[in-house]
């Protein structure tokens, strides 16, 4: 069967920073950018305000020209390098989600996808949700992003799984897109409490979880608490997010960073993270990012909240059957960080793990490059593993 969902393949160098590089892939693969557009701008960006000048300006062309997938992609993208707090921020969202829907408005008035608001707490969930296509039923699957994801981009996965025959709940947790932006939650490590919200509202039981980036660490943490859960995809991986943010400094400096975060010594790591955002503005950009979307107000706190999102501490208590999705050239996520993990999953019922390769196109964070290939690998290890 021939699929309807088109998706991109191929890397590109389009900027000499890893970040703006691999966000520029994603605005073209996963968001449907326009390659060419896209390669003329990247050589004007220089740091998060030109980022947002430049999409910006690009989004506001396709726009006139009424090439509405290309404004959305980068409207949304424009949106991912502002400053919360940024006058512009939640009207730029609003724009990417509001054509979003209207572009799409076929799929929601004829049924193929409906979109709820779950409550939790005082709050709610933003929840999109379809059913298979063929009407019998391979396997229920909840999908979530990771940091920054809103789920509007996972779309074209959502009706790649439907025609292959799986239910999806497409679902943002605290900290990510509408959850964030309109409802206000902030980041938690307990995914399980969103999960639980999910399942309940739903009556859902035996599925599969599948998370993508910081997602990767969220999903195995909810299925340590959540026997419902039957199977885990962690589309790559992050063992601790505190680790991964040093990680890059010298070793000299992390163990600083270390002694003072044991310590407690939250003056000088103030001081210290502040004049490290002052030299390197992607470093200001996280963690300002950061201190908003983890619901905290100084860098030690951001620090000591990221801390807590690992689940070294819970890896025993995982017992589903284990897929690991990981690529050679993630520039987030060194190979090395896969070892303890793969070494402390010592109670799953089964562990599969995936190293896509530049050879696949899939080399890059959450294998942007070939969508298509990475979702072909679960499906197929689904209709194994699933008795």
């Amino acid at each position: 069967m021939e699929s309807k969902v088109n998706f991109k393949k191929g890397t590109f160098k389009l900027h000499p920073n890893p970040n703006f590089n691999y966000q520029l892939n994603r605005t073209y693969s996963w968001s449907n950018g326009d390659l060419e557009e896209l390669k003329a701008v990247a050589p004007k960006i220089t740091n998060a305000a030109t980022w947002e000048k430049e999409l910006l300006q690009i989004a506001e062309k396709a726009l006139r020209e009424n090439r509405m997938e290309h404004a959305i992609a980068y409207y949304r993208m424009a949106e991912f390098f502002m400053y919360d707090g940024h006058p512009a921020k939640i009207e730029t969202y609003d724009k990417a989600v509001n054509l979003f829907y209207n572009y799409h408005s076929a799929l929601f008035q004829s049924g193929i996808i409906k979109k709820d608001s779950v409550p939790f707490g005082t709050a709610h969930l933003p929840v999109l949700y379809t059913k298979p296509e063929t009407g019998k039923c391979i396997d229920t699957i909840l999908l979530h992003g990771g940091y920054d994801s809103y789920m509007e981009e996972f779309l074209p996965m959502m009706l790649y799984l439907r025609e292959n025959g799986f239910a999806v709940y497409l679902f943002e947790g605290p900290g990510q897109g509408g959850a964030l932006r309109k409802e206000g939650l902030t980041f938690i490590p307990e995914w399980e409490k969103p999960v639980k919200t999910i399942l309940d509202f739903y009556n859902l039981d035996d599925v599969t979880i599948i998370g993508l980036s910081l997602g990767a660490m969220l999903a195995p943490r909810a299925a340590a608490f959540e026997a419902r859960i039957k199977r885990v995809v962690a589309w790559s991986l992050l063992p601790n997010l505190f680790d991964l943010l040093i990680y890059d400094m010298p070793k000299s400096f992390q163990d600083v960073i270390r002694l003072l975060m044991a310590n407690e010594d939250e003056d000088i790591l103030n001081l210290l993270m502040k004049s490290l955002m002052k030299k390197d503005p992607m470093i200001e950009w996280a963690i300002t990012h950061g201190i908003h979307n983890m619901g905290v107000h100084t860098p030690y706190e951001y620090l000591r909240k990221i801390n807590q999102f690992q689940y070294m501490d819970v890896i025993e208590r995982i017992s589903q059957d284990f897929l690991l999705l990981s690529a050679n050239k993630d520039h987030f996520i060194p190979l090395e960080f896969y070892k303890p993990i793969i070494d402390g999953l010592t109670n799953v019922r089964s562990l599969t793990y995936r190293l896509f390769t530049e050879k696949e196109s899939a080399e890059n964070h959450c294998n942007a490059g070939n969508a298509k290939l990475a979702l072909d690998t679960i499906i197929s290890w689904i209709k194994v593993i699933k008795p």
